[in-house]
């Protein structure tokens, strides 16, 4: 049987494989991490490995996704390469900008009596920690690493249809999450002294999340009408998460407030004090999975948008998570196009606000029309040949953004304008009634705001009132830390309304109205 040599970072696995087995699977069942968008459909071109040795040729769908200079050097697709004889492959190092640490405060080393909290949030694509004091809720510090279940796909269905399908997947994808969580832990580096300290965690998530970690059921969560198995909270789920935390550690999970909506919105509404309020605002935590919270002052009200992965710079041409090298911000002026990029390092692809801003802009100089196509008078990427349509954004074109891009941005975006639109009706509020509109999350929280504004991404409102917030879910969760927070999660649950857009007769119209790239 064929050995494979599996190397990521400093760690290297020999295993052994059948002829004809898939890389991507070959490195799955060796428990390493590898991002697969797609979930192994071969549509994204995004699981590049580095192999030497023995692999089946590449087929139709590498020579898609990889140049010939990349296949030259050996660079594969792990979902389309097979096993042919020994071989090595290199997996590429998982990162997220947001992984590198945070630090507010250092109380929590000068003052030592005081007992510590970790608060988690789990999400989709991003899993984050934070270091909290629990004698006044302050966060001290923050770290993340990229959730590992992306192996599965980008999208919670993909993860929910393989754990309904397979005892095993529901066991790795659970596995996956623990390990997720420990490695959002560990990028706190915090000492042995400061974990003995830790007496309370906290996890916050969707409900797709939320099942997957408990090894709950998912059957019902996953087909119409979307109930989850559970939804109440667990006040000591101590036994989950053996060894990550101190035996001593209670672990609260606090509750779901329906099979749409999670305790990932929860903390966002008590972050943001949606229950503390008596004027119109409204919250977005914008990602894979997108809530839409709004309240009049009295009722709060929920929704849930299947967003999809484009405003993670996911399934798109040349999307990139949010790494150095990746764009974040694009500018016409004088009929130059200028970038911002993270660390200012080259363009290596697009972030989510990235492709966001660059569509706004080439709206604005007519390259995209309002309702979505390209408009013949826009230019090329240099060398391109395929009959599709694209317009560069970096002058040497390796860069760019097809009509199908446009498209998945439209989707998204079409969605949460609806599910917004759709909450002000049932609470019969106009957009300028709200005081406050708050984009947070894993893509929210760094969004260009007259990108948001100039699609009409958003109702017509006044610039002044939109504001980005980081990490709302992740705040929200470090306050149910505490027994007086842990109660306060539990009443906004009950409060809360959940709205379920799949069975109201308004979403698709105002879904489509939603896709035109204008304000208004």
């Amino acid at each position: 049987m064929p050995k494979v040599s599996l190397i990521y970072r400093d760690q290297q696995k020999v295993v052994e494989a059948p002829k004809g087995s898939i890389i991507g699977d070959v490195v799955i069942k060796a428990g390493l991490p590898l991002e697969m968008p797609c979930a192994g459909r071969g549509t994204c071109g995004l699981c590049k490995v580095l192999s030497e040795g023995g692999l089946t040729p590449p087929d139709e769908i590498e020579h898609k996704y990889l140049t010939d200079g990349e296949l030259a050097v050996g660079n594969r697709l792990a979902c389309r390469a097979r096993v042919e004889s020994d071989v090595r492959i290199v997996l590429a190092p998982i990162v997220v900008y947001s992984n590198k640490i945070f630090k507010r405060s250092n109380r929590y080393k000068r003052e030592r009596h005081v007992p510590l909290g970790i608060a988690i949030d789990l999400g989709s694509t991003t899993v984050a920690a934070f270091l909290t004091m629990l004698d006044n809720d302050e966060v001290c510090a923050g770290g993340a690493g990229l959730n590992q279940q992306t192996i599965y796909g980008a999208d919670v269905i993909s993860r929910l249809a393989a754990a309904r399908q397979s005892e095993q997947d529901a066991k790795r994808l659970r596995r996956l999450a623990l390990s997720s969580i420990n490695q959002a832990v560990d990028s706190l580096k915090l000492s042995s002294r400061i974990k003995e300290r830790i007496q309370r965690v906290t996890i916050v998530g969707n409900p797709a999340m939320h099942h997957l970690l408990l090894g709950l059921p998912v059957d019902s969560l996953a087909v119409m009408p979307f109930q989850p198995f559970q939804l109440d909270a667990i006040d000591n789920a101590g036994a989950l998460l053996q060894g990550i935390f101190p035996e001593t550690a209670r672990i609260i999970i606090p509750p779901l407030i329906g099979g749409f909506v999670g305790s990932d919105a929860l903390g966002c509404l008590a972050y943001f004090g949606f229950d503390k309020t008596n004027v119109p605002m409204a919250a977005i935590d914008l990602g894979t999975n997108g809530e839409v919270m709004v309240t009049d002052g009295k009722r709060i009200l929920t929704a849930s948008t299947a967003a999809g992965p484009a405003f993670e710079g996911v399934n798109i041409s040349c999307g990139s998570r949010a790494v150095d090298g990746a764009i974040t911000l694009v500018n016409v002026g004088d009929g130059r196009v200028s970038l911002e990029t993270i660390a200012d390092e080259e363009p290596i692809g697009l972030t989510g606000s990235g492709l966001l801003s660059a569509i706004n802009e080439f709206c604005k100089i007519g390259w995209i029309e309002p309702n979505g196509r390209i408009s013949p008078l826009a230019p090329k990427p240099k060398g391109w040949n395929s009959q599709d349509l694209a317009v560069p954004v970096t002058e040497d074109g390796k860069v760019f953004i097809t009509q199908w891009d446009i498209r998945e941005l439209q989707k998204a975006k079409g969605a949460i304008r609806a599910a917004m639109d759709i909450l002000l009706h049932l609470l019969e509020i106009t957009p300028g009634d709200l005081s406050s509109i708050i984009l947070t999350g894993s893509f929210g929280g760094q969004i260009d705001i007259e990108s948001v504004l100039g699609i009409g991404m958003l109702p017509p409102v006044n610039r002044e009132i939109v504001k980005t917030i980081a990490n709302g879910a992740g705040f929200g969760a470090a306050m149910f830390l505490t027994d007086e927070g842990f109660s306060r999660a539990i009443e906004l649950a009950h409060s809360a309304e959940q709205i379920d857009l799949d069975v109201n007769a308004e979403f698709i119209d105002r879904f489509v109205d939603g896709m035109k790239l204008a304000q208004g």
